[in-house]
């Protein structure tokens, strides 16, 4: 609820101020196109729903801000999160001066003195509280910017759209600010005329006194009150700080997400694990800043499940949408009492992609599924005889030819490696069709041999050739690796199989060999290709494989 209200508090701030950043821009226009533009995003404010609206709206922001920082068990927080709370708590001592000045005037004497009246005491009489309200449009700019940055950067579809949202929100300022420098141009030029400057003054001036009177002790009230909260709140802190650090008392046992390191931390009452974590000063990943929302700061708990509340339903649904496993929590969502051992489930430096739904296998779940290996034939004395720029090109093309196939007949391309190709068939998949698939992958590899070398036959002085071994079985499938280096791979002893069946495509002489298990669960006819029993190191019993010369020659129905 309170992440509710902060949003929708914020949307409508949010329409406010874009109203008066459009209509700021009208300078570039004309003072007259400014005054006029009051009519669209001023008055419709000024009406009792708008007055209601825009009064609630921003009482409620400033309260789920002040809020946020009592709540919080620790101020360590990102750069972003520092510089969202630093500008919201700059806004309302900065602009207060400027809303008693415009709607104080109009609510408490009915003085509506427009753009005219406003850019001449900014631009004339007080050049610098001039500069602090443009200081200010963008100060609240920026704020905004970040709110928006930090509630759609957990959408997918947003980082696609980032960069023009960041032109846009580099325009809108630019024009509003032009148009400030434009319409102020313009009242310099007027004020030369003092009759127009005795117009402009004649319509305050009876109040001048009152009006001044109303914005300084106003202005002061407010002021005064924030810093009195910031002052209280920084108390509160203080005592906490100096509570949690009375010795003894349950721990939190950390191991981090490279297994490096193994940390203790004192637990602290109602304080989750990753505040926990940053207050030690320990890495770890949370790109929402611990709001509930991205499941960056993911842990898996090793001891002490049964000893923390069960998920909230903010939390339960963020943990479905990842397929989450019943002993991993969000870090920024448990408050142990007991002593708890957690293991950090991504990297510190994880991203917002890292926090998007993914299917099920791409935690890591054991499956069955079929590993194709393919390798191309002699390619070292075929390199040998070619410049490194040539050995690259045919490299590129073969890989090409194969990853097309491979991924045409269904498979996942796993990784290629040196000259060789190893991929996954059946992912989320029954595993017959999984192993159809390998087949035909293997059968689509050979045509594009056969096309490759017809392309490549004045280039390389004898065709490719290829190997190609298939198994399948029960494999750990998920995403592995580090930092940049992390893909969709499988583990286990059909892969260890499948590489040594594409070996033994030499002794053969051929271009696939496939175990029977292959050819018995996809319910392909390879009865007329001879079969062998052939030991696998590591393996206890010999394996039954099917033996193919060309795999082109395979019938698929």
């Amino acid at each position: 609820m309170i992440g509710k209200l902060r949003l929708i508090s914020g949307l409508v701030l949010f329409v406010f101020v874009l109203g008066h950043f459009l209509n700021h821009a009208l300078g570039i226009i004309s003072l007259g196109a400014m005054d006029g533009g009051i009519k669209y995003t001023v008055e419709p404010w000024r009406t009792l729903p708008g007055t209601i609206i825009i009064l609630s709206a921003l009482l409620v922001h400033v309260l789920l801000a002040f809020w946020a920082l009592y709540s919080k068990r620790t101020l360590r927080m990102s750069f972003g999160d520092v510089a969202q709370i630093c500008l919201g708590i700059l806004i309302p001592i900065l602009i207060s001066g400027h809303v008693l000045a415009t709607r104080g005037s109009y609510e408490a004497f009915g003085f509506e003195g427009g753009y005219s009246y406003q850019l001449y005491t900014q631009w004339v009489r007080n050049p610098i509280n001039g500069f602090l309200n443009v200081l200010t449009l963008l100060i609240v700019w920026v704020h905004a910017c970040l709110g928006w940055h930090f509630w759609l950067r957990l959408r997918p579809w947003y980082q696609e759209l980032k960069t023009y949202a960041f032109a846009l929100a580099l325009i809108v300022p630019l024009l509003a600010i032009t148009g400030i420098i434009s319409g102020g141009f313009k009242v310099l030029r007027l004020a030369e005329s003092e009759k127009w400057v005795a117009g402009i003054l004649r319509r305050i001036s009876k109040n001048a006194d009152a009006l001044k009177s109303l914005i300084s002790e106003n202005e002061s009230l407010i002021q005064y009150t924030i810093i009195g909260l910031l002052a209280a709140i920084a108390c509160i802190h203080l005592v906490r700080w100096l509570i949690s650090s009375l010795p003894g008392g349950e721990k939190l046992q950390y191991r981090d997400f490279s297994f490096t390191s193994k940390r203790e931390v004192k637990l602290k009452q109602n304080t989750s694990v990753l505040d926990l974590l940053r207050q030690s000063n320990i890495p770890h990943a949370s790109v929402c800043g611990g709001r509930g929302r991205c499941s960056t700061c993911r842990v898996r708990v090793d001891k002490g499940l049964d000893k923390v509340a069960p998920p909230s339903a903010v939390e339960a649904r963020i943990l479905k949408r990842i397929g989450a496993a019943p002993n991993v929590r969000l870090a920024c969502q448990i408050r142990p009492k007991q002593t708890l051992s957690v293991t950090a489930l991504l990297a510190p430096e994880a991203t917002a992609k890292d926090g998007f739904a993914a299917p099920q296998s791409h935690a890591g779940e054991e499956q069955n599924v079929a590993i194709l290996f393919g390798d191309i034939r002699a390619f070292t004395k075929l390199s040998e005889a070619q410049l490194p720029y040539d050995t690259a090109f045919l490299l590129n093309r073969f890989f090409a030819a194969m990853g097309k196939a491979i991924e045409e007949s269904g498979g996942h391309l796993d990784k290629f490696i040196g000259d060789g190709v190893m991929a996954i068939f059946g992912i989320d998949k029954p595993l017959d069709i999984g192993a159809r698939e390998a087949i035909a992958a293997a059968k689509a590899m050979s045509l594009q041999l056969e096309q490759l070398n017809e392309t490549l036959a004045q280039d390389i002085a004898e065709p490719l050739s290829i190997g190609i071994g298939i198994h399948c079985g029960r494999a750990i499938v998920g995403e592995m690796g580090y930092n940049k280096a992390v893909s969709l791979t499988a583990i286990g002893d059909v892969v260890n199989t499948a590489s040594r069946l594409e070996s033994m495509t030499k002794e053969f002489s051929a271009q696939l060999v496939v175990s029977k298990r292959v050819s018995k669960v996809s319910g392909i006819d390879f009865s007329e290709f001879p079969s062998h029993k052939v030991q696998i190191r590591g393996r206890a019993h010999d394996l039954e494989v099917h033996v193919i010369k060309n795999a082109s020659v395979i019938s698929l129905s």
